[in-house]
Formats: C-alpha cells, structure tokens, sequence
C-alpha cells in the first residue's frame, strides 16, 4: 500500500506537479552552481518544496510505515490506541500531511513522538503536531534544540515561540527498552555517530529499526558526520556495529529507502576503508587538499554541497582542527 498525498487530482494535481519541479529545479541550480546558500534563503526554498510536494506513505511490516517525500523520513507506528511517530519533518506544512496519512491509515491520534536526532530536519516541524505529546528523546537533543532556538542562523524553520513547548519530556542516556501504548520499542544510544545525540529506535517482535541520520542519505555513500554536534566517526563505526548485530529484517533510515543488513555491512566497510586510508595519510602530516589528491576525492555534487564531506570531517576529526 502506498497512500499519496499530493493535494488531489486533475488541475491541483498538476499545479502542485509543476510546483515540485520548479523548486526541485531551483534546489539542483543552488546546489550545483552557487556556493551553500545561508540559511535563511535556503529555509525559504524549502519551505515551498514542503508545501508543493507530495508525502508517500510506504508499509514496512504489520502495522508499521515510513513517510517519504518530505525533507526526512517520518516512521508510523500504530499501537494499541494510539500512534507513534518517528522524527516530525522539518516543516508545518509536510508535518500536516503527515497527520493526515495517518488518518488515512487509522483513527488512533499520534500520542508519542520519538526524535532519532536533533536536526532540524527531524524536529522543526514538531509545533504541527498537538501540545501534550510524549517527546522521547536522547539527553543530548533538548540541549541542542534549546541551543537553535538561541541562534537565528541555526533556526530559520520554526520560531522559538513554537518549539520551546516541544522540547523532548522524556530522554534516554544510553539504552533503555520502553513499552508505548502495548509497544515494546529498545531505545540505544551507543556513541556519538552522526550527532551525539542520536537514538536508534528498534521494534524486537516486529524485526525493524528506525536508524535516523546514523545512515547516510541516498546522494551520499560515505555517512554524514555533524562535528558541530560532536559527532564521530569512530563512533558511528562503533554504532553501524551494533545495529548489524541486530540482524534485523528492515532498517529504515533518516533519508531514503529501507535498507538490510547486506548494505550497512557494505557501508560500513566502505567507510572503515576510507578512514584508514585518511589515518594513514594524516599520519604522514598531509594537508586536507593534499589527502583529498590522494585519495581522488570529487568535489560532491547536487544537495551533497551543502555539507562537509567524510573526508573533511574525518581529517578534522583526526586533526582536531
């Protein structure tokens, strides 16, 4: 089953259809020809793609799904009264049409909201959703929406005045197994990887796991390391370990189609490779431009722009610079 939601058919259906493709266009044209755009043009952009695009809703096991079509996925799961979600988007108008997927699916209200980081693409669009809510996060991630909320330039998608009431009401240190509404859900913590506030969501008696950023997006085989956030990559090695060790059947990511555990385990020997050539090459006191020479890193294309690459992160990581 897949429910879209692309604001109906016929003329709206073809006046949000062009509506996507001029701000996809847009977005490849920033992403491909200009140097990152600050925050506040980029914020702008997005939010029109976030009110034109369409959201698809896509099964995942009984009871489970995954949205897609937003600027990050958003995982459904309906329990015994209620419904939990997974990350809240980045925007009030994609958070919307989460909300009405949902209804689509089953008349239980949303009671509980998980966040697997504190990026804004995972948690601007939680003043969309109703006051009251359970908020369960890591420890890390109240600090660091608090911090967003103190910066312009880190928030330009919601307003303080809107998340300051969606600040996480319960938070998990390193692992901890909850039961939500008859769901029993593992909640783990085991390093900083992408953010040192990342939190994997695993379902044990359904065999699924909500990954967020800890898997890189599709325009990227490399995974994508927030220093700003204290992220690591010896950390997200230590993490992608512990999520193979799961042998789950479906691992749904931050971004992008589910994947098994075949393809962490080729990302994360993609990745160990590369940091040991970077390693090694630090080693011999290489400049940052000199280890990307060496190790024929291309320039990164499209929405990868936009973000440090493995190989920057890493050598600072390494480097401390």
């Amino acid at each position: 089953m897949a429910v879209i939601l692309c604001g109906g058919v016929s003329t709206m259906f073809r006046k949000t259809a062009v509506g996507v493709v001029v701000v996809v266009a847009i977005l490849a044209g920033v992403a491909f020809f200009m140097p990152r755009p600050s925050p506040p043009v980029l914020a702008k952009l997005l939010t029109v793609y976030a009110t034109v695009a369409p959201i698809t809703v896509h099964p995942v096991s009984e009871g489970i799904y995954y949205v897609s079509g937003g600027m990050a996925n958003s995982g459904i799961i309906v329990a015994n009264s209620s419904v939990i979600l997974v990350d809240a988007q980045m925007f009030a108008p994609a958070a919307k049409k989460v909300l009405k997927a949902i209804a689509q699916i089953t008349p239980k209200p949303v009671s509980t909201i998980i966040l697997t980081h504190s990026d804004p693409d995972h948690v601007n669009g939680l003043p969309a959703y109703p006051r009251g809510l359970e908020i369960i996060a890591q420890e890390n991630t109240g600090p660091e929406m608090q911090e967003a909320l103190q910066n312009p330039l880190m928030n330009t998608t919601a307003t303080p005045a809107e998340l300051k009431d969606y600040l996480p009401t319960k938070t998990v240190k390193d692992s901890e197994t909850v039961v939500v509404d008859g769901v029993t859900l593992q909640l783990m913590h085991l390093a900083p990887a992408h953010t040192d506030s990342d939190l994997i969501i695993y379902l044990p008696a359904q065999d699924v796991v909500f990954t967020g950023d800890i898997l890189a997006p599709d325009f990227s085989q490399y995974p994508g390391i927030h220093l700003n956030k204290h992220g690591s990559s010896l950390g997200w090695i230590k993490t992608m370990q512990a999520l193979i060790a799961l042998n789950a059947q479906v691992y749904v990511s931050g971004h992008g189609q589910p994947l098994k555990r075949a393809d962490l385990q080729e990302r994360l020997q993609i990745a160990m490779s590369r940091r040991a050539e970077i390693e090694q090459l630090v080693a011999q006191h290489k400049t940052l431009d000199e280890v990307k020479a060496a190790l024929n890193d291309p320039p990164p294309k499209g929405l990868a722009k936009m973000f440090p690459t493995f190989t920057e992160t890493t050598y600072q990581e390494l480097t401390q610079q």
